[in-house]
């Protein structure tokens, strides 16, 4: 029995070993097959890293898709070409035969700023069509040199939308961003230089927010006396006034209709102490002769209540219309301040001594000068010209808080020329949006009204010692006919 048990004993650890044996060669085999498989050209460890390098790819693709969402939904929808390369410049560089993206997509291959990927096509990114504006483009303007002959729609290359109203064209010295103040002017030469009277375009939003703020020019008015519309079936609106400080502005906490604080539109006559119980008769007089076509609207203090109602919310509904609103590149004043001609009621643009103000007293006066403001209108059919208004001069600084001259909204000192004589337009510190001497030469009246007698005049003037920003308000009697006193004038299209 033992012996036998010592053969099976001895046969059972042969065969233990063989199979050790042969477990060992299948293990190696395995072994060897699956390093081949982890290891050769497509094996797993290269599907593993393709898989990786396709997931980063495709988030790449994922986040500029992104962009392109979120551009459409701030288009409504669409994309122009133009966005479209601006979003793939922020992620990719390519090469271009021109300046223009090629209609085919697929033909255009982008290499990712961090030089991972150099294998990526456009049409991966976006195959839908662009949006086609037909609108003209600020350079098409200005390239014909002429004169408009109807009012034209016209894009800037910072895509904001400007109405160039007929009898107007874009001269060659106007910049092409609407935050660097797209200039519009009168006259021009045949090399198309600007000769006439010239105007900045200042942008607002349907909902009358200023373009790049949420913050309103003018809201429907509530007071009691301003509720419902004017004689002509308009809405009754009143101006959104601020304040600045540094580089924003937040809205006066106590203004508007209703209130003695700042407010518009205001029809206040200013007590005169030579006529204490006639001054509305005597002022309203004066604006009779003046403006002779419109004297029904100057009667007396009711009729001159609705003319200052029905003229801001005419400005309110053409702005809403067409987009914005035109202010004076230059200061408006009388004869012999900027080259004012009294007969025409035509304030120039072109640069002239911003001292001695004439000898006609009472045109220096607001009355005068509101008059005058509104002459421009018989000339151009197109547009209505007036003294600017109180939210019109605080939209204007509000769109300036949001580019380059933002920081002289609230700067003082830039408009102090002691007592030198200085030209208007020629003190290049003092500009702002493309609109000279807002601060300096003379402090500007504007039709904003406060208290009971008194108009609100803005920015300060060449020998004020005190160096008032442009954001700065004075308030003055309208009987007031002090030199350094003037104004500046809008346009709207109507």
């Amino acid at each position: 029995m033992k012996k036998i048990s010592m053969n099976l004993y001895k046969n059972f650890n042969g065969i233990a070993v063989i199979s050790l044996v042969i477990a060992i060669i299948v293990l190696l085999i395995l072994t060897g097959i699956t390093l081949s498989t982890v290891t050769k050209e497509n094996g797993l460890l290269k599907q593993s890293k393709d898989v990786s390098s396709a997931t980063d790819r495709t988030s790449l693709i994922e986040l500029v898709k992104t962009d392109i969402h979120s551009m459409q939904i701030r288009n409504g929808g669409k994309i122009y070409k133009d966005e479209f390369k601006e979003i793939l410049d922020k992620y990719f560089s390519y090469n271009l035969e021109g300046d223009d993206l090629p209609d085919d997509l697929s033909s255009l291959v982008l290499t990712s700023n961090d030089n991972k990927y150099n294998d990526i096509l456009a049409s991966e990114i976006y195959d839908g069509k662009f949006y086609e504006d037909t609108t003209l483009k600020v350079k098409k303007i200005k390239e014909s040199k002429k004169l408009l002959t109807e009012n034209t729609k016209v894009i800037s290359d910072d895509r904001v939308k400007i109405t160039v109203p007929a009898g107007f064209t874009i001269p060659n010295e106007s910049p092409n961003n609407a935050k660097e103040g797209i200039i519009i002017t009168d006259s021009i030469d045949e090399t198309g230089k600007s000769t006439g009277n010239e105007f900045v375009w200042i942008p607002i939003n349907p909902d009358l927010t200023v373009v790049g703020t949420n913050k309103p020019m003018a809201k429907i008015s509530t007071a009691d006396e301003y509720i419902g519309k004017d004689d002509n079936g308009k809405t009754n609106y009143e101006g959104v006034l601020y304040n600045f400080t540094g580089t924003d502005s937040t809205e006066m906490e106590s203004y508007g209709q209703g209130t003695y604080e700042y407010r518009e539109p205001d029809s206040k006559i200013v007590y005169d102490a030579d006529f204490p119980d006639n001054a509305d008769v005597n002022y309203l007089r004066d604006l009779r002769q003046w403006l002779p076509w419109e004297a029904d609207r100057y009667k007396n203090s009711n009729t001159f209540l609705n003319t200052m109602k029905e003229d801001y919310n005419e400005m309110i509904y053409s702005v809403k219309t067409y987009g914005g609103f035109y202010v004076a590149r230059y200061e408006m004043g009388v004869k012999d301040v900027i080259e004012y001609n009294m007969s025409s009621g035509k304030a120039t643009s072109k640069i002239g001594p911003v001292r001695n103000a004439g000898d006609w007293f009472v045109s220096r006066q607001w009355y005068g000068l509101y008059s005058k403001a509104k002459t421009y209108t018989n000339e151009k059919k197109s547009v209505k010209s007036s003294m600017i208004w109180g939210s019109q001069y605080d939209a204007m600084l509000n769109y300036a808080l949001t580019g380059d001259d933002k920081e002289n909204v609230t700067k003082n000192g830039n408009g102090h020329y002691g007592d030198e004589k200085v030209y208007t337009g020629v003190t290049k510190n003092d500009k702002i949006l493309n609109i000279f001497d807002l601060e300096g030469n003379h402090t500007e009246w504007t039709l904003e009204a406060n208290s009971n007698n008194y108009r609100v005049a803005r920015g300060s003037y060449y020998n004020n010692t005190e160096e008032f920003s442009p954001s700065s308000r004075y308030n003055l009697t309208c009987d007031n006919a002090n030199s350094y006193i003037a104004t500046r004038f809008t346009l709207y299209i109507k």
